[in-house]
């Protein structure tokens, strides 16, 4: 009975750490190489061919060697590749990125080097274990369907363990040395009986497990001015502070900044949403979609204390650190909803007068904040004469910002782009309201600097207005059947790292 119980444990524990690798792989590769279909095509690709290569290879040995104690050496080498990754995965993937650039083979370049390996490895099993279990020919078909199905039971357990267990509350060094020391444990397993005849590499999966518990369980040496990290099922986010200022981090890219003496934001774009006021001045409801420290509902509700805020983001951590590191504070007129941006505006049925799109994740955008079907749900989400706006981060020489403000223009009948100051953002208001010439804006600007004081002020935020000489002849509307924003956001990194390099 303890062999066959030993012998299961190899078979589901393998299955269940490799596809846990594959989950927590996109942690190690996201902020370094964005949060986008190229990272889960590359990571989906290298796990792929990584079984297929396993399945093949521990055909053929099991044939050679068929043993549980060969089966636990291959075990062995494949924790030890698991503390490799644990060690230095980080470090590599930083270097490889930094020598990709922007190219879309990265990621499929660094996945390869970093998982392919010990997923070859691990992939050995599934065969394995077929030929060591193979006693009677004629119930061969049997035993292969058993134990394949336990080795997919496996990967499904470490699939939901990973999601909703390990990623959400784990550092994602944590995980890793539970991955690399579940593996080494499982070698030992497999070795059994043939403990003392396998010494050297029992001692070596002995070791193994010591250093994943101790390298796991460390306390890593934190960057200057780090005050908190966390890997989240959607990005790792990171709060700084340098002089007076506390930063928050998606995937090693600013998401938002707050000066802690005053509480008012440290980035400039959000000094510039007040531009609205210039449309919509008796403005009273508003839906922020994509919440950062929610900085835009508190400078705008400083000065506009009447003014109702509903603040929304997939990522529950996002004001879990806002709030403990960045000065938010809910109120009945601040409100905090966790949840998906376009599934919040489609299931609501209440109107706002401004609503703010910037879901950013990293340099990535979710593709379907960003097309036709979705400014569609928005405009029945505004009240008549309501305004859109958006942050585009990489300013409208980019192939992505050209493609969101052309998909704008498109389905709205006014647009304003203001830039912002020292800064490639630029931000695109839109509605359906008649244009008003800019001689009328200035006048309205003057009015309303008398009653708030923004900084900078309302007059040369009117004044700020960017030309727009687009040629929209190869720019894409952007649909949820057609919306290559990976493709269009790599096109413009590539762009600025060659603008640089010049």
């Amino acid at each position: 009975m303890l062999p066959r119980l030993r012998f299961y444990w190899v078979v589901v524990t393998c299955g269940a750490v490799i596809m846990a690798l594959e989950i927590v792989s996109s942690r190690i590769l996201a902020p370094y190489f964005g949060n986008s279909v190229y990272i889960w095509g590359s990571i989906i690709s290298v796990f792929l061919a990584a079984l297929s290569l396993g399945y093949l290879w521990g055909g053929r040995l099991a044939d050679r060697h068929p043993t549980m104690a060969a089966l636990g050496r291959m075990i062995t080498f494949a924790a030890f590749g698991q503390a490799l990754l644990l060690m230095a995965g980080v470090p590599v993937t930083q270097w490889l990125a930094a020598r990709t650039g922007g190219a879309s083979a990265g990621p499929l370049l660094a996945a390869t080097v970093l998982f392919g390996p010990t997923s070859v490895l691990l992939a050995t099993v599934s065969p394995w274990a077929v030929r060591l279990a193979a006693r009677d020919l004629g119930h061969l078909g049997n035993t292969a369907g058993r134990l394949y199905a336990l080795s997919t039971l496996g990967s499904l357990a470490g699939t939901l363990a990973c999601t909703f267990l390990l990623i959400p509350f784990l550092e994602l060094r944590e995980i890793l040395g539970l991955l690399t020391a579940l593996t080494a444990v499982t070698a030992l397993v497999a070795f059994g009986e043939r403990l003392r005849a396998e010494a050297p590499t029992a001692a070596l999966a002995a070791l193994l497990v010591v250093f994943a518990v101790a390298r796991g369980a460390s306390v890593a040496r934190p960057a200057p001015g780090l005050l908190h990290e966390r890997t989240t099922p959607y990005q790792t986010l990171r709060v700084y502070e340098r002089d007076g200022v506390r930063r928050l981090e998606s995937d090693r890219m600013q998401q938002s900044a707050v000066e802690m003496a005053t509480g008012e934001p440290a980035v400039q774009y959000i000094r510039h949403v007040p531009f609205v006021l210039l449309l919509r001045p008796d403005m009273d409801r508003m839906l922020a979609l994509g919440m950062g420290a929610g900085s835009a509902a508190g400078y705008l509700q400083k000065r506009l204390p009447g003014l109702e805020m509903d603040n929304v983001d997939i990522d529950p951590a996002v004001p879990e650190l806002a709030r403990r590191f960045l000065l938010f504070r809910d109120s009945p007129r601040n409100r905090v909803h966790v949840a998906d941006g376009r599934s919040f505006v489609h299931a609501s049925d209440e109107r706002w007068d401004f609503i703010f799109s910037d879901t950013y994740i990293g340099g990535s955008v979710p593709f379907h904040m960003t097309t036709v079907q979705f400014l569609e749900e928005v405009k029945r989400r505004l009240e008549p004469g309501g305004v859109f706006g958006v942050n585009l981060a990489a300013g409208l020489a980019d192939p992505f910002s050209q493609a969101i403000y052309h998909t704008v223009e498109q389905r709205f009948r006014t647009t304003y782009v203001i830039q912002v100051k020292a800064r490639a953002n630029v931000l695109v208001l839109a509605t359906d309201a008649d244009p008003l010439p800019s001689d009328r804006l200035l006048a309205r600007a003057r009015e309303l600097d008398r009653r708030w004081r923004f900084e900078p002020t309302l007059e040369s935020l009117a004044g700020s207005r960017a030309p727009v000489d687009l040629d929209a002849s190869g720019v894409p509307v952007l649909t949820d059947e057609f919306a290559p924003v990976d493709r269009l956001i790599r096109l413009g990194q590539a762009a600025r790292d060659w603008d640089r390099q010049q």
